[in-house]
C-alpha cells in the first residue's frame, strides 16, 4: 500500500528541494573556486553545468532517454527546449554535459533573477545574459549573447519563456530572442524536445515523481536570412508540436515543415 500521511507530505517537498538546491550550491561552490583560481569564463560555466547535469538528475530519480545525443556536438550553438518543469534546466544541463562538445553554455534569463539568492549566484558565474522584457530587448540581448559565442560559450534558452502549464502536447507561443541570437550570430539553432517532465514534476506541484524521461534532439537549424524572426519561431513551434504528438522515437525533419505564411 503506499505510504501516506504528514510525514510523507512533508518529505515530498523535500525531496523536491533537495533535488533541485544541492546542485545549485554546490556548482555555485565549485564555479567560485574554479574563478579565485582564474579559469576562463567558458571553462567555469562547463564545469557548473557538468555538477548540475551529474547531481540533478540522480538526486531527482531521474532516468534519461535521449534520442540522437550526437547532435548535442554541434556547437557553439543556440540550444533550445521546450519548458514542462522545473527540472527541465537540471535535464538539460545533464544532456549538454554528458555531450562531447566542448566550450560552456550560458543561458538567458530576466533581469530580476540576477538578484535572487540562489540562483542570482549559479547564473552570473555560469555568464548568463540577463535581459529586461519589453522594449529594447534585442540591443540588450544580441551584445551579451554576441560575446558569449566569440568566448567559445553556446547559448541555451526556452523560448517559451515559461513553463507551458496545461498546453498538453502543444508548446506555448515562442519568443524572439533564441531566433535574434542564432540569425545574428550565424549559428545553428538545436532543439531540444523534452516529452514528459510535467509527468516527474506536475503543474503547481511539489510532488517529486522518479522515473524516465525521455528527449528528443533534432537535427541542427540554420536560420534561412529570408525568413523573419517571426516566421522562423512559427515554424519551430509546428516542428515541437509535432514531435509531441508523434512521441519519443519520432523522426522530424526540419526541412519538412510548411513555410509560414
Amino acid at each position: 500500500m503506499p505510504r501516506s500521511g504528514p510525514a510523507m507530505t512533508l518529505l515530498r517537498p523535500l525531496h523536491l528541494i533537495l533535488a533541485l538546491i544541492i546542485p545549485a550550491i554546490s556548482a555555485i561552490a565549485w564555479g567560485s573556486l574554479l574563478k579565485l583560481c582564474g579559469r576562463p569564463p567558458a571553462s567555469i560555466a562547463k564545469a557548473m553545468t557538468r555538477v548540475v547535469g551529474c547531481l540533478g538528475p540522480r538526486l531527482a530519480g531521474l532516468t534519461l532517454h535521449c534520442e540522437h545525443p550526437q547532435r548535442l556536438n554541434t556547437g557553439p550553438a543556440v540550444f533550445i527546449f521546450n519548458h514542462q518543469s522545473g527540472l527541465d534546466p537540471v535535464i538539460v544541463a545533464a544532456l549538454i554535459s554528458s555531450s562531447a562538445r566542448q566550450g560552456g553554455v550560458a543561458g538567458v534569463a530576466k533581469q530580476s533573477l540576477a538578484h535572487n539568492p540562489l540562483l542570482g549566484p549559479l547564473l552570473r558565474l555560469t555568464g548568463s545574459v540577463f535581459v529586461t522584457r519589453g522594449e529594447g530587448w534585442e540591443q540588450q540581448l544580441l551584445p551579451q549573447a554576441t560575446a558569449r559565442v566569440a568566448a567559445g560559450c553556446s547559448i541555451v534558452i526556452a523560448p517559451e519563456g515559461t513553463r507551458s502549464y496545461g498546453k498538453g502536447l502543444r508548446v506555448g507561443s515562442f519568443r524572439l530572442g533564441a531566433f535574434a541570437i542564432a540569425r545574428h550570430c550565424q549559428i545553428p539553432i538545436v532543439p531540444i524536445v523534452i516529452h514528459n517532465s510535467g509527468t516527474r514534476l506536475p503543474p503547481r506541484s511539489a510532488q517529486l515523481r522518479s522515473g524516465p524521461v525521455y528527449v528528443s534532439v533534432l537535427e541542427p537549424y540554420k536560420i534561412d536570412p529570408e525568413l523573419d524572426l517571426q516566421q522562423a519561431a512559427t515554424k519551430m513551434e509546428h516542428t515541437y508540436d509535432d514531435c509531441l504528438a508523434q512521441g519519443f522515437g519520432a523522426d522530424i525533419d526540419l526541412d519538412s515543415q510548411p513555410r509560414p505564411q
